[in-house]
């Protein structure tokens, strides 16, 4: 990780932090300190329920975006080892979809378990989430 001298989201001048080697293969990739770099995301297309990002150990798996779409009318929520809700349940109309974002967290799996969708109904449906292990 590089420490680069430049201007933060806001315009005043700050030290950023930057992964990368600054070479036209492996470009310096800029976060401002508030934000984490070490994103992750997962992505799963199923008709039923599924797991979406596997358990890590000593880690909770905090979601900071999701994007869920289906093809029929259903609920989704997502939970924390197949057992503890995490979110209540979205209720998604044919084609439709349920979007939600906050780069500080939006929920957070219990430490070393899974991060899994429950479908209520009988949509198939697509799941993108964008987390950091914390």
């Amino acid at each position: 990780m590089a420490n680069l001298y430049g201007r933060d989201a806001t315009g005043a001048d700050a030290y950023l932090r930057a992964t990368g080697t600054g070479t036209n293969v492996d470009p310096f990739v800029v976060a401002h300190d508030v934000f984490c770099s070490v994103h992750k995301s997962a992505f799963v297309s199923a008709s039923g329920n599924a797991d979406l990002v596997a358990l890590v150990a000593d880690k909770k798996i905090r979601v900071t975006s999701f994007l869920v779409t289906a093809s029929a009318p259903c609920t989704v929520k997502f939970q924390s080892g197949a057992s503890s809700d995490l979110t209540p349940p979205f209720h998604i109309p044919a084609s439709g979809n349920v979007a939600l974002s906050n780069n500080l967290g939006l929920f957070e799996t219990a430490t070393g378990e899974k991060l899994n969708m429950v479908l209520s109904g009988t949509a198939t449906y697509s799941a993108f989430v964008s987390y950091r292990e914390v």
